[in-house]
């Protein structure tokens, strides 16, 4: 058990909740409007892993937020336990009444349940929203069923935002997730080719899949140790070098301190250009310079993309 549970009357969400987007917001709304009305507990059943690195591995997607994230999202929407659960094998082949019975209502108390309107559960996801309501009949449970949230004509879905991010569509990932996409990281040392020639960067390195947007430029917001500041982002293998490895690296405005082995934090507010390959390295540098100048004059300034 997760948050320190004591078994107390609980109205539980169920879900994946990659992102904790606008329309597991809308859901995690409802649950915290039930809760209230009927003085109930709330809580957020998850898994720790997708579950599909169990059924399919090759199909399992790079995930939008980590866990620690999707935990602290979750409380900040209003849930009071968040239970980040294994899946495992035995939990893979329950029928959806058994996993009703079996695993849900054996570990929680539950009177009323919360789910998105394409919710699938039990063995092979043969579990509809049909079936659990037939379930919450039998077994005396409620069972409410959120519609999908729609905006700009996309139902909002982690898999469409996963989408957009890989895309390098940062700019457009916000009217969905209801936020700029967030990375964070330790920073560690690159090749220092950056302070040779006068422009330091941070190399940060991720300790979980994630989801990347494609490679190139971007205007980022940098948070570290509590403060924001402006910069520029570079994902990509830059190929003016041979077989230089998958880097992250961040020019950060207005900035000097030594932070090997501290944590930043990037928002993706905007993709400049594409990854480019250069005859030498007095060219990238160049045209390096020529970003930080371009960023400086036409993004930093705009006050609709203050974080």
């Amino acid at each position: 058990m997760n948050d320190n549970y004591q078994g107390e009357a609980i109205i539980l969400a169920l879900g994946f909740f990659d992102g904790v987007h606008l329309g597991h917001l809308s859901l995690l709304k409802e649950a915290v409007r039930i809760g209230k009305e009927k003085k109930y507990k709330t809580g957020v059943m998850t898994f720790s892993a997708h579950p599909l690195e169990l059924i399919f591995p090759n199909y399992t997607p790079w995930l939008i937020t980590t866990n620690d994230e999707k935990r602290r999202m979750i409380h900040a929407a209003g849930i009071d336990y968040v239970f980040l659960n294994a899946f495992n094998e035995r939990l893979m082949k329950l029928s959806p009444e058994k996993f009703v019975t079996d695993y849900l209502l054996k570990r929680y108390n539950i009177k009323g349940l919360v789910v998105g309107y394409n919710y699938n559960f039990g063995y092979k996801a043969t579990g509809t929203t049909n079936t659990l309501k037939e379930l919450g009949r039998i077994y005396d449970f409620n069972v409410t069923i959120v519609a999908p949230c729609v905006i700009d004509k996309h139902p909002v879905s982690s898999t469409f935002i996963r989408e957009l991010i890989s895309c390098g569509q940062v700019e457009e990932v916000k009217t969905y997730l209801g936020r700029y996409y967030q990375l964070s990281g330790q920073v560690i040392r690159g090749k220092g080719l950056g302070h040779q020639f006068g422009i330091p960067t941070a190399n940060i390195k991720l300790d979980k899949k994630r989801i990347l947007p494609n490679t190139g430029v971007y205007f980022t917001k940098v948070t570290y140790q509590g403060k924001s500041y402006d910069g520029l982002t570079n994902l990509g293998f830059n190929p003016t070098f041979e077989k230089h490895p998958f880097s992250i690296e961040t020019y950060i405005y207005d900035f000097d301190d030594e932070i090997y082995g501290h944590e930043l934090s990037l928002q993706f507010i905007r993709k400049v250009r594409n990854e480019i390959k250069f005859d030498n390295i007095e060219d990238l540098i160049a045209q390096i310079r020529s970003d930080i100048v371009l960023i400086d004059e036409k993004f930093r300034h705009r006050v609709d993309w203050q974080v």
